[in-house]
């Protein structure tokens, strides 16, 4: 994901959780529907795939997956990683 969008991503991570969770999110274009969020995460998917954003004490992190790809697992992959840094 590159800085600029990142940017947009944490903002609504951070400033915008409610509003995410009940109506997802708009990004590059597209359209997120919001399939889990919580203080700590958010795991957005549409038709083509989807993006998470979990926040640790020091870094935010944010991945990306295509349709074929199992998001559970690359869920599952961010969180850890956010654990290992928190």
């Amino acid at each position: 994901v590159p800085p600029e969008n990142a940017v947009n991503l944490i903002y609504s991570f951070y400033k915008n959780l409610l509003q995410v969770r009940r109506g997802g999110l708009y990004f590059k274009e597209k359209h997120y529907k919001c399939v889990r969020a919580d203080e700590n995460s958010i795991y957005l998917q549409n038709p083509d795939g989807g993006l998470i954003v979990v926040k640790t004490k020091t870094y935010i992190l944010v991945a990306t997956y295509r349709v074929g790809m199992y998001p559970s697992v690359c869920v599952e992959a961010v969180e850890k990683l956010g654990e290992r840094n928190a």
